[in-house]
């Protein structure tokens, strides 16, 4: 009867967390999570909110 090797997880899960990369917002520099900085192209939600504020008041004041 053959014995089938185990993988420990907890070691895996451990390793990862050490290498974890680790994000900041490319304007203000706050460290951020790897989905805000995907969703935002690189920034903080807060960031992205000024900058879009800042390009329809640009797009816009035209029109006013």
């Amino acid at each position: 009867m053959r014995l089938k090797k185990r993988k420990d997880k907890k070691v895996a899960a451990s390793g990862e967390d050490e290498k974890e990369e680790k994000y900041y917002c490319s304007v203000c520099g706050r460290e951020i999570n790897e989905e805000e900085y995907k969703t935002y192209d690189g920034m903080c939600r807060e960031c992205c909110d000024d900058q879009l504020t800042e390009e329809s008041e640009m797009m816009f004041k035209d029109l006013m």
